[in-house]
């Protein structure tokens, strides 16, 4: 139960930035051309993000199962990838009301959705590997000097 809590909190704090964006880009664009932001708008986008959180809740809690830890990063998340991809056309395509041109819309989603899908998993992977690396140097430089003390 501790796994799944955690893995929440860290889910929760991970996704609360896009909610936030996504929240000022549709502000942004209904002042742009002169509407309101409908309510309906704001659920849509609450219930992505609540969808978002449980996904990569269950994804992040994953990570204590020995067979999903030794994964490579990349197998992870295009794992992860369909479902939150299955979220996200669906919240846009009724956050817009697209009723023209259904299957262009689509693919247009689709593709936005995977590339900055890529591109955040990239920058994620290499925030990661940059932290995986500064704590593996400092316990090389920990080994070095408890060596020193044995001599």
């Amino acid at each position: 139960m501790d796994r799944i809590i955690s893995s929440f909190r860290k889910a929760a704090s991970r996704i609360v930035w896009a909610y936030s964006v996504c929240v000022v880009i549709l502000a942004l664009g209904s002042y742009a051309i002169g509407g309101n932001v409908a309510p309906k708008n704001i659920f849509i986008l609450t219930w992505m993000y609540l969808c978002f959180i449980v996904i990569n809740t269950v994804i992040l809690s994953l990570d204590g199962i020995k067979s999903w830890e030794r994964l490579p990063y990349l197998i992870k998340r295009l794992v992860a990838m369909p479902f939150l991809m299955g979220v996200a056309v669906a919240g846009i395509m009724n956050l817009g009301e697209i009723k023209n041109n259904y299957r262009t819309n689509l693919a247009i989603t689709v593709v936005f959705f995977g590339v900055i899908y890529i591109i955040a998993s990239t920058v994620a992977y290499v925030f990661e590997k940059k932290q995986t690396d500064k704590m593996n140097d400092a316990l090389m430089a920990f080994q070095k000097e408890i060596a020193k003390e044995d001599e």
